[in-house]
């Protein structure tokens, strides 16, 4: 619970005559509760983030191991913090802040599923696409469309009317799981149709290219930074 608390904070402000107390302003959520029950400091039940970001971050870099075995300590570092950032902020972002909370550990640090990593790895899986193509933007005609295409180019449509919503509605919960939903319409177009050597090539890897940019752009809105390599 942290309503009364700011409430405090702000008529402090005020009180001390604050130039910066008007400019301002706290969004109340719900309580943040584990999957147990409600976070309590008198029994221990209860995470604590410098505890927690070092074993997310922990588990990151073992991941990153397994899948880049040459890759040295300072990468895997880097890349290991902001998984372990993303895992978190994702987790809590993409749940409705009018209700509880829940906070899951096992499920934040998933690879698969609606996960920050998970949303980080499709994004890298994307860039890897290009790279390996030497993406250049060029002019192309469309001859034929499969429907997981159709559906990938109608996710992507939607994309500024849910920006405009969660900004009018004030709940970044409502970019989280676009950016999930629109990251498996991506991966359904990904297992179903060739890119690269294909007749469409161009037009796969435009759509690739949409598809990278909106998802780090619906990320960065999330205050989450993303990687070009898993």
């Amino acid at each position: 619970a942290q309503s009364l608390h700011m409430a405090q904070l702000l008529k402090t402000l005020e009180i001390m005559k604050s130039k910066n107390k008007d400019k301002i302003k706290f969004i109340s959520y719900s309580e943040v509760r584990l999957p147990t029950g409600k976070m309590s400091s008198r029994t221990g039940e209860n995470i604590l983030y410098d505890n927690f970001k070092k074993e997310i971050t922990n588990y990151a870099e073992g991941e990153i191991k397994k899948r880049e075995p040459k890759l040295n300590k300072k990468g895997i570092e880097k890349r290991a913090l902001i998984i372990s950032i993303a895992a978190l902020k994702y987790s809590m972002l993409k749940q409705d802040p009018n209700k509880s909370i829940i906070f899951d550990k096992e499920e934040a640090l998933n690879f698969d599923g609606n996960t920050g990593p998970y949303l980080l790895y499709t994004y890298a899986r994307a860039k890897s696409i290009l790279r390996k193509a030497k993406y250049k933007n060029k002019k192309y005609q469309i001859k034929n469309m499969s429907q997981t295409e159709k559906e990938l180019i109608f996710e992507l449509s939607q994309f500024p009317e849910v920006v405009g919503n969660a900004y009018k509605n004030l709940s970044p919960n409502i970019i989280a799981n676009y950016a999930y939903q629109l990251s498996k319409k991506f991966n359904e177009f990904y297992h179903e149709s060739k890119v690269i050597g294909s007749e469409e090539e161009q037009f796969g890897l435009e759509l690739v290219n949409s598809f990278s940019t909106v998802l780090k752009t619906s990320l960065n809105l999330l205050g989450i930074e993303v990687l070009e390599k898993m």
